[in-house]
């Protein structure tokens, strides 16, 4: 078990584990850096009531009842998952949950719930951006949604540009694009307005959505 905390201790991904009443054996340096708790205000504690985890469709996944844990002690295989929780400042964070079983105490007869987690909120928020823009997409029919040519719509935008476009779908601004790709305001600007008359269209939103819906998207690699 030692050894075992130790390798926990120095991994870069979030860990903690949990006994068999859900109460937080052990949490490691990353799982501080990531949610702001420490060692201190978690130990001795039910995993549920620090993390109040919650789903994409805002149901409550950590309770009392987990199901989570149901399959880990019965040793049944726990499919990756994310949830929805907070920092100890209260900033929203979008975690990626793996879950193992392992034994402690000197005769095995006791398990332990092992959690290993990642900070996906970047991708999670790009996710719900872009399914809220062809949500208001469809809504307002601003855009045909028959699939058209996507190499053809391709080829007329440049590498940058595409960069932009991609940027723009995980719902990025323009001071964050021009960060990102060290590049000038102004030269953004440009670029979105190059993409805009290029695919015919007249706003972020509508770009998007026709990223999406043409397979733009998926052909550069978001």
């Amino acid at each position: 078990m030692k050894e075992m905390y130790e390798a926990l201790d120095v991994a870069a991904d979030g860990g903690f584990a949990v006994d068999e009443e859900l109460r937080i054996q052990f949490w490691n340096t990353a799982a501080e850096e990531i949610t702001g708790f420490s060692k201190g205000d978690v130990l001795g504690q039910k995993c549920y009531q620090v993390l109040q985890g919650y789903d994409d469709e805002r149901r409550l996944i950590c309770k009392a009842c987990c199901h989570v844990a149901e399959l880990a002690l019965k040793s049944e295989p726990v499919p990756n998952y994310d949830i929805r929780t907070r920092t100890k400042k209260g900033d929203r964070r979008w975690l990626n949950m793996s879950v193992i079983t392992s034994r402690m105490g000197g005769n095995g007869y006791k398990k332990l719930i092992v959690h290993l987690f990642r900070d996906v909120t970047q991708k999670k928020d790009g996710e719900m951006f872009v399914y809220r823009i062809l949500e208001i997409a469809q809504l307002y029919h601003i855009i045909p949604f028959e699939r058209k040519d996507p190499d053809h719509q391709i080829a007329k935008l440049t590498l940058r540009e595409r960069e932009v476009l991609t940027l723009l779908a995980r719902g990025l601004s323009t001071r964050e694009i021009a960060e990102a790709l060290f590049i000038s305001m102004s030269t953004v600007r440009n670029h979105i307005q190059n993409i805009f008359d290029k695919l015919g269209v007249h706003s972020r939103p509508e770009a998007i959505a026709y990223a999406y819906q043409n397979g733009l998207i998926e052909s550069i690699g978001l």
